[in-house]
């Protein structure tokens, strides 16, 4: 899902906000991130920006991922299978996650926003926002391999049998 990225100035001000510079790098970074409907794992924003800035290190891609992440810039995506994927839409919106190829895609759904924790909670903690992540088989992987769906199917029918 595209987005409209921060301009520059947004941008400088969201790092600074949150004590950070904002350097070529960072820049390069996020214009990537933003720029991407795939939600790029570290390992490929380093790969693309370093064609740019061939002095990069993928320590300063993972630190600006992180630093990204905090000032609420990025969320951090992780399926527990691999490294985790970013995703530089900041608006309010959920993930759907492959479990086999890590593909995540991005959908809205009114319902979803409208989830409250319980009220035992909420007197517990001051929400300030969140996000629903569902994780499965994407139908490209189920088809290159039935056993995925096999699988789970029998589990499944094991748990409520």
């Amino acid at each position: 899902m595209k987005i409209k990225p921060l301009t520059l100035h947004e941008l400088t001000g969201r790092l600074q906000d949150h004590g950070l510079k904002c350097t070529p790098q960072r820049l390069a970074i996020y214009a990537a991130l933003t720029a991407s409907d795939e939600h790029p794992s570290a390992e490929e924003l380093y790969r693309d920006v370093k064609t740019h800035y061939s002095m990069l290190s993928r320590n300063t891609v993972y630190q600006t991922l992180e630093a990204l992440t905090t000032a609420g810039l990025a969320q951090a995506i992780r399926s527990g299978r691999s490294h985790a994927r970013y995703d530089g839409n900041s608006d309010a919106h959920h993930h759907m996650v492959c479990l086999s190829c890590d593909r995540v895609e991005d959908f809205h759904d009114a319902s979803l926003e409208r989830l409250a924790p319980p009220t035992r909670l909420r007197r517990q903690y001051q929400v300030l926002h969140h996000r629903v992540e569902f994780y499965g088989y994407c139908r490209r992987c189920t088809h290159r391999n039935p056993r995925i769906t096999r699988a789970h199917t029998h589990k499944e029918e094991g748990r409520h049998g």
